[in-house]
């Protein structure tokens, strides 16, 4: 349980570290790999926006690949934001996670106009719309199929989401429909085997669809985070598939997506500063 989940004076008492980008003086990425997966990705994947792991912004300099490149940004905490915003990422393409921030992180992140924040529990829902004026949002979900497709084990043994089955999902979609501050935009899934993207698409998609039927709302938004993937092309074609199969079959238009770059696949070579 982080301070968040704890009382609001819990959460005024804690240090305010934002703002404070913490560099490690140990390595870097290789510059011209990165740049070349960066590429390869952004041709096969058309039309899916990409984020890198907050958590391998190794420095600065690694942030402004990523601008450059034209990837947006996954954090989790206030050091992985400002590290990202201190190498000219536009805080409009972060999107952060807040399972392991502090209240005032919260603030701090809220304050420099992030673009979506991913909720994934119940507190964190009140506690962010105390907080903003308009906050777009994605809410976390478990979609439960196992490594064959089927129902019955969780995607990835989550700790964090609400489950698909059940009235989990639905209730947070109802809680965040409550406050008028909060947009909710779309959902997000943690994977992490790819050979599940398929499956888990189709299964929000039908969630999106629940949504729809229920409070007259569209979504548009599909986040896929925690994949591990090494040909684009094959994970661009598996994409396509699942989305034409799953708005086919609910008659539902189809959303935008979002995909997190394997970190591990941009480690590239590794040299001290």
């Amino acid at each position: 349980m982080t301070l968040l989940h704890m009382l609001p004076s819990a959460g005024r008492a804690a240090p305010r570290i934002f703002g404070r980008a913490s560099e490690p003086t140990t390595a870097v990425c290789d510059e011209a790999d990165f740049r070349h997966r960066a590429r390869r990705a952004h041709k096969a994947l058309r039309g899916v926006e990409m984020v890198y792991a907050g958590r391998s912004l190794s420095a600065t300099a690694v942030a402004r690949w990523v601008r450059e490149e034209r990837l947006g940004v996954d954090v989790c905490s206030s050091g992985e934001l400002a590290v990202a915003l201190s190498g000219g990422i536009d805080a409009a393409r972060v999107i952060v996670h807040l399972n392991a921030m502090s209240l005032d992180e919260l603030g701090g992140a809220v304050a420099t106009g992030v673009g979506r924040i991913v909720v994934d529990d119940p507190l964190e829902v009140g506690y962010l719309a105390n907080l903003v004026r308009h906050q777009r949002v994605l809410i976390q979900v478990i979609p439960d199929v196992d490594s064959h497709g089927h129902r019955g084990a969780d995607i990835s043994d989550q700790e964090f989401g609400f489950t698909v089955g059940g009235d989990h999902a639905a209730d947070a979609v109802r809680w965040v429909l409550a406050h008028r501050t909060l947009d909710l935009v779309g959902l997000h899934c943690h994977i992490d085997d790819a050979a599940l993207c398929g499956e888990a698409i189709r299964r929000m998609i039908a969630a999106m669809a629940d949504v729809r039927a229920h409070h007259g709302v569209i979504l548009t938004e599909l986040s896929l985070g925690g994949m591990r993937w090494s040909d684009p092309r094959q994970l661009a074609g598996a994409i396509e598939d699942a989305l034409d199969d799953g708005c086919a079959a609910e008659h539902f238009p189809r959303p935008a997506v979002v995909v997190e770059v394997p970190a591990g696949d941009y480690q590239g070579i590794v040299a001290q500063e």
